[in-house]
């Protein structure tokens, strides 16, 4: 009995392959394509971009580009909803960060930011105050945040024990007065 050879069924296979794989290679890069990849686009914050839509003074905007800016200044406020305060009687104690409550402290109890996040409350009346988080909760109902006593008493909320607010979390460099000269230039503008 005599055997076939199995070099032609290998040069096929060696021929498909090579196929396969010539099809699937990155095609060369051109001149405008080299040094594309030496740097990587940055992404732009919020605040960023609405600092580079902010249109000249007295110009009106059209439509779209107004519709535009108000969905940022809407992107920009990451909560809205009742904030409460901690009650005396807890100073002292540890909070879920491990570290003691301060009621002296601009502080907050949040449900999921990182515990250090930095965040920027603002009432209805305007009055604002930055806070770290540091402890979860709140526990009551319909709350989206509870603070310090200091950070109540800078948004005048002591006597009522609640106030409607908008809140957002600050950028590493950013402050409440930065987002909040934003947040005032995005409502003149449109």
């Amino acid at each position: 009995m005599q055997r076939s050879q199995p070099w032609p069924w290998a040069a096929l296979v060696s021929v498909a392959t090579a196929v396969v794989l010539v099809g699937c290679a990155p095609a060369p890069l051109t001149p405008v394509d080299r040094g594309a990849h030496l740097q990587a686009p940055t992404a732009l914050t919020p605040l960023q971009q609405l600092r580079r839509m902010a249109p000249a003074p007295g110009l009106q905007l059209p439509d779209p580009l107004r519709a535009a800016r108000q969905a940022l200044r809407d992107e920009m406020v990451d909560e809205q909803g009742i904030a409460s305060w901690y009650g005396p009687g807890l100073h002292g104690r540890r909070t879920a960060s491990g570290e003691r409550f301060n009621t002296h402290d601009f502080t907050a109890a949040h449900p999921h930011y990182a515990f250090g996040t930095r965040l920027c409350v603002l009432s209805r009346d305007g009055k604002a105050v930055e806070v770290r988080v540091n402890d979860r909760g709140p526990y009551a109902k319909n709350r989206i945040i509870d603070l310090s006593r200091a950070a109540a008493e800078a948004l005048d909320m002591v006597d009522s024990g609640v106030r409607r607010v908008q809140l957002w979390k600050l950028d590493a460099e950013e402050t409440c007065d930065d987002r909040l000269d934003v947040l005032a230039a995005a409502a003149e503008a449109g």
